[in-house]
């Protein structure tokens, strides 16, 4: 506890410096909380799509004919087969924006994996034919409760009167457990409903998804769907969920090895900045030192004291800069429109962790220094 004075006293020499390096220090462990953040969203939004459910889908991302459906069902290995659309919409202003599905009722008996409803919430959909199921993020951003009333405008589904604003009632909520928890802007509603009012493409789906009854024959199941429509005008591109989640994160290129390359590269230049910042310190303190020795502090004490005063420095920054990872960007984000969820708690730990690490680092040559300075030398420099 001695230390934590002196500690203090070293930071405060300087101010302007240690609040430029403290600064520094939060911006690269604020990086490091979003970018962390987001591998292991990434790696949970790819491990909850399941091997068991085949998504079907043009590879031009044209529309499918309904009839499709029966000749998907019959295929040898598949349990079930649900169908729908994927597409964006918005509630009052375009900036409020959100994920529109409209899917048919078996969805939940099919995809039984990220989608998640209670059985009273499927009842509620199934017997509502204008029922909408929402997730708690939208929720929460919009103040809809159940049995509320809501317009949501839909660029891409232009209803039969001309207008795209769909008539909702709001009947339950959903949950998409694909990483992001809570924090999807998603609406669910019937797709028979949607189907029947627009004025273009009724009879068409966009996506089928199909249950398997064995995993280890995605691959067969697969190809064997996509023969059936290999000679017909809308062709099928049909792979497990979790292997199309892996190929559109492809496309995007290595994820992981760009977070870890900007990782290295922020803590990198933060070992420069913290490192290059104590050993101007040290220089400065020289004398500083050598009385600490003359009033009985050990060698070992004075090293300790250049080291711990690195790691509070960095244990500073992390605090600072992990805290408005939690905080701020999720409220940034809010305020934008968007939803984006807190960091996990492991993301916060491991920034400690290496916050100390870190800081070790930084001061060990300074504290090494210290450590061999002597008493004579230091005080004729002064």
């Amino acid at each position: 506890m001695k230390f934590i004075p002196l500690i203090l006293a070293g930071l405060r020499r300087n101010r302007m410096r240690s609040i430029l390096t403290l600064l520094s220090g939060m911006v690269a462990f604020l990086l490091f909380g979003v970018l962390q953040g987001a591998d292991i969203f990434v790696g949970q939004f790819v491990s909850g799509q399941h091997l068991d459910v085949l998504v079907i889908s043009n590879p031009a991302y044209l529309p499918m004919p309904f009839a499709y459906l029966r000749q998907i069902e019959a295929v040898p290995g598949v349990s079930g087969v649900a169908y729908g659309n994927q597409t964006i919409g918005y509630f009052s202003d375009p900036k409020n924006g959100m994920g529109f599905l409209a899917y048919d009722a078996s969805l939940f008996q099919v995809d039984q994996g990220p989608i998640k409803a209670s059985p009273e919430d499927q009842r509620a959909l199934a017997q509502t034919p204008n029922g909408a199921l929402i997730t708690q993020g939208l929720a929460q951003r919009t103040g809809w409760k159940r049995g509320n009333q809501v317009s949501v405008h839909v660029q891409s589904l232009r209803q039969k009167n001309g207008s795209m604003d769909w008539q909702l009632k709001i009947v339950g909520f959903v949950v998409l457990e694909n990483g992001l928890g809570n924090a999807n802007s998603v609406l669910l509603t019937n797709y028979d409903y949607i189907d029947r009012g627009r004025a273009a493409g009724a009879g068409t789906v966009m996506q089928y998804l199909a249950h398997i009854d064995n995993p280890a024959r995605a691959g067969a199941i697969s190809q064997a769907v996509d023969d059936l429509f290999v000679n017909s005008p809308v062709q099928t591109r049909t792979m497990s969920a979790k292997d199309l989640a892996q190929s559109l994160l492809a496309r995007i290129g290595n994820i992981d090895f760009f977070l870890d390359a900007s990782l290295a590269a922020v803590f990198f230049t933060l070992l420069l900045l913290v490192g290059n910042a104590l050993m101007q310190s040290f220089r400065e303190r020289i004398p500083e030192f050598a009385i600490l020795k003359t009033l009985g502090f050990t060698d070992g004490q004075v090293a300790l004291l250049v080291i711990f005063e690195a790691v509070f420095l960095c244990l500073g920054a992390a605090i600072l800069g992990l805290a408005l990872a939690w905080f701020g960007i999720p409220a940034l984000a809010k305020a934008l429109g968007a939803a984006l969820p807190h960091p996990p708690a492991t993301v916060v730990l491991e920034g400690l962790i290496a916050a100390v690490l870190v800081g070790i680092v930084c001061g060990v040559v300074p504290g090494w220094k210290a450590r061999r300075l002597s008493i004579i030398q230091a005080l004729a420099e002064r």
